[in-house]
């Protein structure tokens, strides 16, 4: 079984993201966006999921909190959601998919 968490830190620290719900949004808009993290209590999960659905982008709901989010990310602060511009070869969209 893959390590969602390991692969997480490896993607923030190797890769490309856009962390938070403003900056996560605009890299839907832009297109820029693989995938999109979430975490189970984010304020605007209705809303990115609705903007993340209509630019067939697609949405990961992380098992924790957003404060578990941020930790995993190796943040010092809450993450509610976080956009991956570059997985950095971590093949994130095949493991959510199974996970």
């Amino acid at each position: 079984m893959v390590d969602i968490e390991k692969v997480l830190k490896n993607i923030v620290k190797k890769g490309k993201v856009k962390i938070g719900v403003k900056e996560t949004k605009t890299a839907i808009d832009n297109g820029s966006a693989q995938i999109i993290i979430i975490s189970n209590n984010c304020p605007y999960s209705q809303n990115i999921n609705k903007l993340a659905k209509k630019k067939s982008v697609p949405v990961y709901k992380y098992k924790s909190n957003s404060i578990d989010l941020g930790y995993t990310c190796g943040k010092t602060f809450a993450v509610s959601a976080f956009a991956v511009l570059d997985d950095a070869g971590s093949n994130i969209l095949n493991i959510t998919k199974k996970g």
